[in-house]
């Protein structure tokens, strides 16, 4: 069962007895967690009704006391065990007897208690407790958002903030976080973040505009990526010089601006390929794991360039990275006739 499923059930009243979440979107997990403790435990109820153990501390005396304890002043008690091991196939430090005494109580939690293992980004499907926990229960797969489920959750929080924005907005917004794709680096959490400091930036202005999210994402490293390689295909070297010189100044190194950049030209030549081949945006981005957006990007911007150019490009790039590694040539003056030469 995946998120989207597991909040229908809930929001219908139907809270099950016991559930193992897993998955790497924490952010989903920990709010089910919430949603359930908000509809379960009453304020002021918490020490009595809703009981936390982590693997730490678990012992089948404590685990079984804690289940077994009925609710005070209410249907149900909520019971979470956090980052037990024995849902995984590697080596636990919990005992094969502990693990088979786990098993053996699952068909036994009471009807008055909700109890919710939480804390591993992957199960083993094979081992008989998750199987147990399946037919007594309910596994929960808390994977990241797709594109089109993060775009309508970023609407959501900007107007739960009490701002108005539109879709040329959001999606310059999805172009400059990094969320989506195989190596991405941020969780929701972090989108959060990036949104509460959207909205700080504008203040009481009720409108978010796309020169706001301009001026928080002009450091942004990606997106100066983008703009150096319009200033090449526009055969702009002063622009492109500028470029350099304000990615320089805002700290980003010599080699991780070439490097990025290199990349940058090889994913043009493979995504043109991959488009003459009659592959969409959306396929290419899975087909080379970059973000959707970037993918759209790269599509647009590999249509100003024929394949003798982005040929020629990279081999300027490899001619440059050699000249480097080789000590022949200074890296910053090395970058900066790559990125001349281009622009001829």
């Amino acid at each position: 069962m995946n998120y989207k499923e597991a909040m229908q059930k809930l929001k219908s009243n139907k809270i099950e007895k016991l559930y193992l979440l897993y998955g790497e979107e924490i952010y989903l997990a920990e709010g089910f967690i919430r949603y359930i403790k908000k509809q379960i435990v009453s304020p002021g109820f918490e020490t009595l009704n809703f009981h936390v153990m982590d693997a730490k501390d678990f012992t089948m005396e404590k685990f079984i006391d804690a289940c077994e304890t009925l609710p005070f002043m209410a249907e149900k008690k909520l019971v979470l065990i956090q980052n037990l091991e024995v849902f995984q196939s590697k080596k636990k430090s919990m005992t094969e007897e502990e693990e088979k005494s786990i098993i053996a109580y699952l068909e036994k939690i009471p009807e008055t208690t909700c109890l919710i293992f939480y804390g591993s980004t992957t199960i083993d499907a094979r081992k008989k407790i998750v199987k147990e926990i399946q037919k007594h229960g309910n596994l929960i797969d808390f994977q990241k958002l797709n594109p089109k489920e993060l775009k309508e959750w970023i609407e959501k929080r900007i107007e739960k903030a009490g701002k108005k924005t539109t879709r040329k907005e959001i999606e310059f917004f999805m172009e400059n976080i990094d969320y989506v794709g195989k190596n991405a680096s941020q969780s929701l959490l972090d989108i959060e973040n990036e949104i509460k400091k959207i909205t700080a930036y504008i203040g009481e202005k009720e409108v978010l505009e796309l020169h706001d999210l301009e001026n928080i994402f002009t450091s942004n490293f990606q997106n100066d990526i983008f703009k150096l390689m319009n200033d090449i295909e526009k055969k702009q070297p002063k622009e492109a010089m500028k470029r350099l010189n304000l990615m320089l100044h805002q700290g980003e190194p010599i080699m991780k601006i070439a490097a990025t950049l290199g990349n940058h030209v090889r994913n043009l030549y493979k995504t043109k390929l991959l488009l003459e081949e009659g592959y969409s945006s959306k396929m290419i981005a899975s087909k080379l794991s970059i973000h959707p957006f970037v993918a759209g990007k790269c599509a647009n911007q590999c249509r100003q360039f024929t394949m003798i150019d982005l040929e020629k490009l990279l081999n300027q790039f490899l001619a440059m990275d050699l000249a480097i590694k080789s000590g022949k040539m200074k890296d910053s003056i090395a970058l900066e006739l790559f990125i001349m030469e281009m622009c001829k």
